[in-house]
């Protein structure tokens, strides 16, 4: 595991009820996706006088959880809150590069009887049990249920530095990075080469293989003559061998940590990469980074030092009672659309 950065560790401070990003800006972008999906941003509260439980985070594993916990619990108030209303609706145009939606729509949650909010949460007040969101909220719990998803991890490698990251996209987890992503693809030339980077602290094994098949197809079918580098920092050769069951063409140079797939430095601008074994030049680059648990799992202690949530077979954290951790924040998930599913189904079992 690749040691936590300085801007990682400072996350893992206690809880602010607050967060530097703009309230207005965030606020309009929930206005504006609340309407396109016809709900309101200010969802039904739990009502007084039943157990008031809140999911936070709607993708596979929250929104599983929210209809598991209806089913088995009828009687309870259950709120699941979203930040990015595309999750709860249709797939995009680049849906095949973004993180995986949940199964169950918006109106298979309404259904259920749980009500959805379309706000952020920004941190826990414990004692109080009480959760804050960015739009100034703050709501009462019983019981706490987090799916905080994954967030990018920071690299000292020299290049790497916001223009980076926005010409070459890691379109892990980032709609708009799904589609920048989808755009460069569809401008390659003929004879283009593009660069898939890896990180040596890989949490995502399976997306990232299904991520490189993706693009080898794409491009053999698409872009006959162009190839694709995938710089490969794992430790072992365990990717390289599930590719190679799964593509056998000639267009793709896979190479190991121990044969040049280790990025030194970049050059963005220039199209670079300085690697292991030498300088690569690319006309496309998915630039994968390492991941950790997201923003909330940190801000609330729910994160240890490996930036990752310590829980029970379970999926009950060890750092704060009473609250379930889900999908792929957890530290020991497998990290699969089916393994979230199932953190959701056997955690809100164990407990309901």
């Amino acid at each position: 595991m690749t040691p936590m950065s300085s801007t990682a560790r400072a996350m893992s401070a206690p809880a602010p009820t607050t967060t530097a990003v703009s309230r207005r800006g965030v606020l309009a972008g929930l206005g504006a996706g609340a309407a396109a999906l016809g709900v309101s941003s200010a969802a039904l509260l739990p009502a007084l006088g039943r157990e008031r439980t809140i999911i936070v985070g709607g993708g596979p594993a929250g929104a599983e959880a929210a209809l598991a916990w209806r089913q088995r619990r009828p009687a309870s108030a259950v709120l699941l809150i979203e930040r990015d209303p595309s999750r709860l609706g249709p797939p995009s145009a680049a849906a095949a590069f973004e993180r995986p939606a949940a199964q169950t729509g918006l109106d298979t949650l309404r259904s259920a009887g749980v009500d959805v909010a379309l706000d952020e949460a920004v941190g826990v007040d414990w004692p109080a049990a009480r959760l804050a969101l960015l739009s100034g909220r703050e709501i009462a719990f019983d019981r706490l249920v987090v799916a905080p998803g994954t967030a990018p991890l920071a690299e000292p490698i020299p290049g790497l530095d916001a223009a980076a990251r926005h010409r070459w996209p890691a379109a892990w987890g980032s709609a708009r990075e799904a589609r920048r992503l989808k755009a460069g693809l569809l401008a390659l030339g003929e004879r283009a080469h593009a660069v898939l980077r890896l990180p040596a602290a890989l949490s995502h094994p399976q997306v990232a293989l299904d991520r490189a098949v993706l693009l080898a197809l794409w491009l053999q079918r698409q872009r006959p003559s162009a190839r694709l580098t995938v710089l490969d920092a794992t430790p072992d050769d365990t990717l390289a061998r599930a590719f190679r069951a799964r593509f056998t063409g000639p267009i793709v140079d896979w190479r190991r940590s121990d044969a040049g797939g280790v990025v030194l430095a970049l050059d963005a601008p220039a199209g670079t990469i300085e690697t292991t074994a030498g300088l690569l030049r690319a006309d496309l680059v998915n630039f994968v980074t390492p991941r950790m648990a997201g923003r909330l799992a940190a801000v609330a202690g729910l994160a240890d030092d490996s930036g990752w949530c310590p829980c029970t077979a379970d999926g009950q954290s060890q750092r704060r009672p009473r609250t379930l951790v889900l999908g792929d924040a957890r530290k020991a998930a497998l990290r699969t659309v089916a393994s979230a599913e199932l953190s959701a189904n056997l955690s809100i079992a164990a407990i309901a």
